[in-house]
Parts: structure tokens; sequence; C-alpha cells
């Protein structure tokens, strides 16, 4: 059994078994098992047992990349302290757990993004935020392209290892001294990506998730979807199985070449071997089988014009989300699209129900496709570079238009992405705005549970605990940057707990993450901030 602490809420638990599959492709053996964390909610998705026995073990906290979670977490009322973590190289994305050592601590890791030549990747110690080791980035393994997507997601696996995709390579990182958290950081394992699983020579990886037969599943950002094992003395180039969406064009690929499908978010899965990426042309399932991967389908959506002063890449600005946990439920994969004013889009993730009558003018497997107003009804223009955050059939948004967008869109890529984070610390140009929008399976349609119009989250990736029934993200009041709480059910500002007014508490794209003993954690300029409760 997975152990998650005290706190928690007593609820039915579910074992999720996994077979090692046969062929080249094979997962480790033998199979393990491990226990869906207890929620009163009942919402939780299957345990994926590769992953880290924590609170949050990757980017948007596991495979399906909901960004919820049943642990506790500060309520209203509560007495917090604020703590902050600074003297890291870049900004660290997401502050990920490992699971609970001899000594009974664990550590935190986290990759960090900027400029190429300021990547690090860090090991802290949960409890105290100490900053136990830091692994510099090789200035001969420096990212080509993205400029700040590289290298900014990753996965804590159940072995306590750090698995970060970055520029050309996967890399593998773990403790100096085996077991010993406190220990210095090692490279364990560099597996230089082969030819076949890149399109072209300016390609790199973007997207990463662990599957739930072990392997590890990447994408690229010129559109190569792959797989390979987690264990490092099986990351080899022999056991990459890849495929490419682009194809043929990458003989010539560009990533200034917008007729290619490209990828700026990270990726989901499913326990049924569902891998979802998002590029700037479409939606994708691709199908993982132990041994082959292929292509399950492909769904257009309203993928928008180029990126603007609020999106880091084009088209879509979400990591797909996996939405559908019980075996009753209607099954999605979510994001938000690149319209204009954009949509909340929800595509059915398997086979589409036989008398699903599809909605007018659009591809057949679009359940819903609803327009996210933040409550304003004369809203014409709205972007949003978040993953959508999910818990049952809730979806959440924040607003991340910025006033200065148009004047933003026409600064160059890396450039435009910093104006934009700092643009959130002036008050007349931080957006505002959030939406809860919820798909009803009676109807068979979305609508609005709830808009807050004041409410500014710049650009922070938002989580929830169902325990406290709150959202939480970093927000900014009247330039004061903190930590804001939303209800759930209603949308009201619950909780807030300021940080600081200086431009290094800026959330820079970060996620904010449920971390053990009721804390926040969050990623910002040069460090990580926590929020805690008094007597921690």
């Amino acid at each position: 059994m997975r152990h998650f602490g005290g706190g928690w809420r007593a609820a039915a638990a579910a074992f999720v078994l996994i077979a090692a599959p046969t062929g080249v492709a094979r997962a480790e053996a033998p199979a393990v098992s491990c226990v869906t964390p207890p929620a009163a909610d009942g919402l939780e998705p299957p345990c994926n047992p590769y992953l880290a026995d924590s609170p949050w073990a990757g980017s948007h906290r596991a495979s399906y990349a909901q960004a919820s979670s049943p642990l506790p977490a500060p309520e209203p009322g509560d007495p917090l302290r604020f703590r902050r973590t600074g003297g890291m190289v870049g900004i660290p994305l997401t502050p990920s757990f490992t699971g609970v050592y001899p000594d009974g601590g664990r550590s935190v890791w986290t990759s960090t993004v900027m400029a190429p030549d300021l990547r690090s990747v860090y090991k802290l110690d949960a409890q105290t935020g100490r900053i136990v080791a830091r692994f510099g980035f090789p200035a001969d393994r420096r990212p080509v392209t993205q400029g700040g997507i590289s290298g900014a997601y990753q996965v804590v696996d159940r072995d306590n290892r750090l698995i970060v995709g970055r520029g050309r390579s996967i890399d593998v990182y773990g403790d100096a001294v085996p077991g010993d958290r406190l220990s210095k950081i090692r490279l364990l394992r560099t597996l230089q990506m082969p030819a076949g699983a890149l399109c072209g020579s300016r390609d790199e990886l973007v997207g990463i998730t662990m599957l739930y037969d072990g392997r590890v599943a990447f994408a690229t950002a010129l559109g190569v979807v792959g797989t390979v094992p987690r264990e490092p003395e099986r990351m080899l180039p022999e056991n990459v199985v890849s495929l490419s969406i682009n194809g043929a064009a990458c003989a010539k690929a560009s990533p200034r070449d917008s007729a290619l499908d490209q990828v700026s978010n990270s990726i989901a899965a499913d326990e049924d071997g569902g891998i979802y990426v998002v590029t700037s042309k479409a939606m994708y399932r691709f199908d993982w089988d132990g041994t082959t991967l292929s292509q399950a389908w492909r769904s257009g959506y309203e993928t928008g014009g180029a990126a603007s002063g609020a999106r880091l890449g084009a088209g879509s600005g979400s990591t797909p989300t996996v939405m559908g946990t019980r075996a009753a439920d209607d099954k999605f994969v979510v994001i938000t699209d690149g319209a204009k004013l954009m949509n909340l889009v929800l595509m059915w993730r398997g086979e589409i129900p036989a008398d699903w009558q599809g909605l007018p003018g659009r591809d057949r497997r679009i359940a819903c496709e609803i327009p996210v107003t933040f409550g304003n009804p004369n809203l014409t223009e709205a972007q949003n570079e978040q993953s959508v955050l999910v818990r049952g059939y809730g979806a959440f948004v924040p607003n991340n238009e910025l006033a200065n967008a148009r004047q933003l869109a026409a600064a160059p890529g890396v450039t435009r992405n910093i104006l934009a984070i700092l643009s959130g610390n002036v008050p007349r140009l931080a957006p505002r705005g959030a939406e809860r929008l919820d798909w009803d399976p009676k109807t068979r349609t979305c609508r609005s549970t709830w808009a807050n119009r004041t409410v500014s989250l710049p650009n922070a990736i938002p989580t929830m605990s169902s325990h406290s029934g709150l959202i939480y993200a970093i927000g900014q009041r009247r330039g004061r940057w903190g930590l804001e709480g939303l209800d759930w059910a209603t949308g009201a500002s619950r909780l807030w707990a300021p940080s600081s007014t200086s431009w290094v508490s800026n959330s820079a794209y970060a996620a904010t993450v449920v971390g053990p003993s009721g804390s926040i954690w969050t990623g910002t300029f040069f460090g990580v901030e926590t929020f805690l409760p008094a007597g921690e």
C-alpha cells in the first residue's frame, strides 16, 4: 500500500495492477500495484505505481495531469507562514516530491528554465526548504530552439529519481549516495535521442509523463511522440519507440515553419495506454500497447493565429487534461483552444458513443466547445497559458490575457515571454478573471458554474484541494504577490496570504503545488516559495 501521511478523510480505495507487457519494449518485472489515494469525493484518478509515492510527483501532479489533489491544504482562517528559498539559477517551474526516505523525510526535485546557460536541477529538503544540492546544466548540452520550454516538464519515479527531457536528451538524476536524500545529485543517465526520435536537426524534447506500465512517454517540439524505459540501465537508444507526426517534412524541419505540427505543452496519459498530445494544429491520442505506438485519432480544434502575449506557442496553451475517473464516467481529454476568445474544449478520449450526434460544424469527437468569458458577456478576447485544472467534471480556467497583449505579440519569442511575465506585476496590465465550467452528463452539455471577474492570477498554474474545497494559485493584489484561495463551489475569494511586492515573487508560469503537511509550494524567479501552517 502507498503511504500518503495523516490528515486524510477515509474513503474507498482501488488497486491498480500493472502487468508487464511482452516484447522489446517490455516494462519492468515483476508487476507492481498501488492504492488510489483516499479522497472524500471519490474522484481520484487511478494510481500510477511507477510515480513517486508522494503528494506531487511531477508536472501537473500525475499522469492524468489534473493538477488537483485530495490532500489537506490551507483553509480560511488558518495561520500561515511564508518561506522563500532563493539563490536558484533560473525559474523552478514545478516542485516535485519524492517518497519518504528511511529517515522519515522527503526531497523536493525541480528543474529550472530560462536562458539556455541558466538551467539547473535542484534538490531541496522538503521539511526546511533548504537547498541540498544543485546540478548545473553542461554548457555543451544547451537546448537549441525552444528558449524556455525544453526542460520545463519533469517526473519523479517510484525510486525517487528525477526524469527530465531537455534539449535532445532525457536525463535521469538521483542521489549521489543511494538512499541518502541529503547527498549531492548524481546524473544517472543521459539518453541522447536517436535521429529517428527527433524531427530534424533543430528539434528537442518538450513534454514528458509516466505511463502506467512504467515507461516514460515524451513529445518533442516538432511533433515526435515516443516511449522509453524509465530504468537508467535500460534507457538506451535501441529501446526508444517513436512516431513522427510531421513525417517526411522533418527532412527540412524548422521551428519557424508554421506549416508543421508543433508542441509547446506537456502531455498526459491514461491507464489504457492512451497518450494525449496537443499541437499547434490538432489534438491527438496515441496508443501504446507495450510494444508498439500508433495514432488512435486526430481532431482539429480552433487554433487561432500566432502566439499572443500570454501564449508561449501557437494553438492551445494547455497541457491536455484527462477527465473521467470512475468506471461509469464519460471519458474526455480537455484543453483550452487558441480562438481569440478561447473555448474550453472536451473531446471523447476513447470510443465515441454511438448515439452522439456531434456539434454543428465540428469534428464529431468534440463533445463540448464553450467560450470562456469570465462572467463578462461583452468580452471578445481572452487567452490561457495554463493546463485546465480538473476535478470530477469540473474544469477551472484563469484569464491570462494581459492589457498590453497586442504590443507584446510584436516582440520576438523569449523576449515576449519575459515581458509578458513581468507585465503581470503591473496592476493596470495584469489580467483579471477566472471561471469554472462543468460537463453535465445528463444533458451532454457544458455550462458555466461560476465566474469571478476580479481575481488576478496573471500566470500561475492553479491547483485545488478537494479536502479544503479551495482552488489555489499565486495572484497579485495591487502589485503585491501572494497565495489566492477561491472556493471551488462558488468562486468566492476565501483566502489571501501575501508574499512580496518584489518582481521575484512573480509566479512566472510556474505550478502551484499541494505539498506535505497542508503546505502550498510554487516556483518563482530564482527561487521556490512556500506557504505553510504556522506550526510547521
